[in-house]
């Protein structure tokens, strides 16, 4: 069988692992964006930590900041709900909510800014005790991890074994976590979103389908908004509805089959132990619109810095890099590139701002995101570097090794470039 577990309100149990006297009360964790990554003055630590990777979960984290400082500014309110209690949830807070929207609906909710580094470590000591107890266990995101008991444990008796990794969480780790079971995977991943909070429930093959019959077509995992609008058209409302319409599923080609499979629970689908990356990514969005050209690539510099930072200890070599922009009222400007280099920091620096230039076809409109990612490694796509920039890049990629290493040790602000600087550190 297939295990799904799903820690409950991951963010805020974190918070109380450390702080008991949070438990039972309303709590928020929210988030900006990161917004303090753009701070002229050096952060006392800024750390980077890739160890998972998740929903709502930027890829950066920096120093502690107070609630009244992160989320205030003036009379104004910023940010959005990551994770709510479940004290909170009862109040009406959402995930995605904006921090105002929120406190308006529970006043009295304690409000805290995030702690990326404490939920990945929590996340990553997870992860390596259901290694010691499950054969097969793969990560699905920050907070949810599957787990192949095959042959492991019998069917007849995976009630107390889930029943027992529940407690053994709960007791070593302080955490809550909700378990589904069945030999289809997303059958067992729904299973947990129906018994949350802190629920266990085994779903065996003869019960599927009176399972999933009256539960709504929304709910499956994977089905995204196109589809169940698509489903809705057709009179299907609940996976019961979808699974007495077979032909018209295979009617939308290979995407309708698999999902009709992972509907009745004959998908087959395994558990994976390890999934390759395919790019690394970063967006920020402004908290203010940016109309000054030497703040906006001030910005950029200070972004490439943390993202080629991220790329150099993931040890992956990118071939292929996107950039992009977006203005006020709706204006976008984006582009893919593609160069065959040895990966370093001096190197994407200067390339990031050459194509931002080109980039900027709207000069006199205020910007209000910048994005940029990187796919296609050299290990996934092998071709021969440029032999022209191949002895510099060498010996600039020698050199970012040592720049890490500092940033690791001492923090991402230890070592900044020049471009970074306002007018006023020049």
């Amino acid at each position: 069988m297939i295990l799904h577990l799903d820690l409950d309100s991951f963010f805020a149990s974190a918070e109380r692992t450390r702080n008991v006297e949070l438990i039972g009360k309303p709590l928020i964790v929210g988030g900006r964006g990161d917004p303090f990554i753009f701070d002229t003055k050096p952060a006392k630590a800024k750390r980077l930590i890739q160890l998972n990777q998740g929903a709502f979960v930027p890829s950066l984290f920096h120093a502690e900041h107070d609630a009244s400082s992160y989320f205030f500014e003036g009379d104004r309110i910023r940010g959005i709900v990551t994770t709510a209690s479940y004290e909170a949830r009862h109040c009406g807070v959402k995930t995605a909510m904006t921090i105002r929207e929120a406190l308006n609906l529970c006043p009295d909710a304690i409000l805290l800014p995030p702690d990326h580094l404490l939920y990945h470590t929590l996340s990553h000591e997870m992860m390596e005790l259901l290694g010691n107890e499950i054969p097969l266990v793969e990560q699905y995101s920050i907070d949810e991890l599957f787990g192949d008991v095959t042959g492991w444990i019998d069917e007849k008796d995976m009630y107390d074994f889930i029943a027992y990794l529940q407690e053994k969480v709960a007791k070593e780790m302080l955490l809550p976590v909700s378990i589904g079971a069945c030999n289809a995977k997303w059958i067992a991943k729904l299973a947990t979103s129906t018994v949350k909070p802190f629920g266990l429930k085994v779903v065996y093959d003869e019960e599927i389908h009176d399972f999933v019959k009256d539960i709504d077509i929304h709910a499956f995992p994977g089905v995204g908004r196109a589809f169940g609008k698509k489903m809705r058209q057709y009179g299907i409302k609940t996976i019961g509805d979808a699974l007495h319409a077979r032909r018209l599923f295979e009617s939308w080609g290979r995407q309708g089959r698999d999902l009709y499979k992972r509907l009745s629970g004959t998908d087959h689908e395994g558990v994976s132990r390890k999934q390759s990356r395919k790019g690394v990514g970063m967006s920020r969005s402004m908290d203010h619109p940016i109309k000054d050209r030497a703040e906006f690539y001030r910005r950029v510099s200070t972004m490439v810095r943390h993202w080629s930072h991220t790329i150099k200890r993931l040890n992956v070599n990118p071939t292929t890099f996107f950039f992009g922009i977006g203005y006020e009222h709706h204006l976008r400007s984006k582009k893919q590139y593609t160069t065959y280099r040895i990966f370093n920091e001096q190197f994407i620096q200067h390339f990031a701002r050459e194509k931002f230039q080109e980039l900027d076809i709207y000069p006199n409109v205020a910007i209000l995101y910048i994005t940029m990612s990187a796919t296609k490694f050299l290990h996934h796509d092998p071709k021969a570097v440029d032999i022209f920039a191949f002895e510099n890049d060498k010996k600039m990629h020698r050199l970012d090794s040592a720049v890490n290493k500092a940033r690791e040790k001492y923090g991402m602000d230890i070592l900044r470039s020049g471009n970074e600087l306002n007018d006023s550190q020049r």
